[in-house]
């Protein structure tokens, strides 16, 4: 009897743990998948991405592969054979419709209107901004990779990429470190005629920082250049994001004393800067290059 009442207890205790795994087997299904408003039913196949950076990070994950079309703004080489749906804030709905497209990837300049269309003729649209910091970048990471490959499997690749790409560029600013003596930079660039820099809490700023030098605008709370500070810091080093910028302090009579002028300033364009796919590493190594004077000068590379 006691043996009887044994096994049916057992067999209780079965079927609660296979119904505990049949739930959690569920709660893993790869689709749907929901973030924020969008919710996907099943893995899209044809995808068209609007912003630059989402195309950088999607393309780092793997998912690249499923594009059928792109802003003009999108323009990484191997991505430009992509066919172009116009720019990244104004593009041709017709021309995603046309394209079957299971969802759009912008950010937040898409215009209202033009994501109403997308919505009603069942296209969802997701947007993202670029991130600051290395939290909000992996967020960004999963969430992408949870609606392009499901909430196991997606996540798992977003993720797995996320952590090659943060790990080394710590093993990357260590290494410059060690190598070199610290050295401070800057970065500059301009916008409707006023000098501008990155600053803190931004992810170009953070960028900086895993050159292994000093950003002497990392913690100012303004994007707008302090001219003082930065002629009182005299940057050993000078990134420009064009030779326009680097014409613009040689043609003022306070900036042009600045002593990395003349032979430590190197261009590098402000849109590489914001990318956080793999572009990120090869900007960074980009940098060290430069301020270890592995890579040949602006004034030298561009004439």
């Amino acid at each position: 009897m006691i043996k009887k009442a044994i096994s049916i207890i057992l067999a209780a205790l079965l079927l609660i743990s296979t119904a505990a795994i049949m739930t959690s087997c569920g709660e893993e299904s790869e689709y749907p998948v929901k973030i924020g408003k969008i919710t996907l039913e099943k893995e899209p196949k044809n995808i068209v991405i609007l912003d630059k950076n989402l195309a950088d990070i999607i393309s780092a994950i793997g998912y690249d592969v499923k594009m059928v079309g792109r802003s003009d703004e999108v323009n990484q080489k191997g991505l430009k054979v992509v066919p172009s749906m116009g720019t990244a804030q104004d593009p041709s709905v017709t021309k995603i419709k046309k394209e079957k497209a299971d969802i759009v990837f912008a950010d937040s300049s898409l215009n209202e209107a033009d994501v109403s269309k997308l919505n009603k003729s069942g296209i969802p649209v997701a947007q993202f901004d670029e991130a600051h910091t290395m939290k909000q970048l992996q967020s960004l990471y999963e969430k992408i990779g949870k609606l392009l490959g499901g909430n196991v499997t997606g996540k798992a690749k977003a993720n797995k990429v996320f952590k090659d790409i943060k790990s080394t560029l710590k093993a990357v600013e260590t290494a410059a470190k060690k190598d070199n003596t610290i050295s401070t930079i800057a970065y500059l660039y301009t916008d409707n005629g006023v000098l501008k820099t990155v600053n803190d809490g931004t992810w170009c700023s953070t960028l900086l920082s895993y050159s292994g030098s000093v950003n002497v605008f990392g913690s100012a709370k303004s994007d707008v250049v302090d001219i003082n500070k930065l002629l009182v810091a005299n940057p050993t080093y000078l990134f420009v994001a064009d030779k326009n910028v680097e014409t613009y302090l040689n043609n003022s009579d306070t900036l042009k004393k600045l002593d990395a002028l003349a032979t430590r300033t190197y261009i590098l364009p402000y849109d590489e800067l914001t990318l956080q796919g793999y572009t990120a590493l090869d900007v960074v190594k980009e940098m060290i290059d430069d301020i270890t004077g592995k890579a040949n000068k602006t004034s030298e590379s561009n004439e």
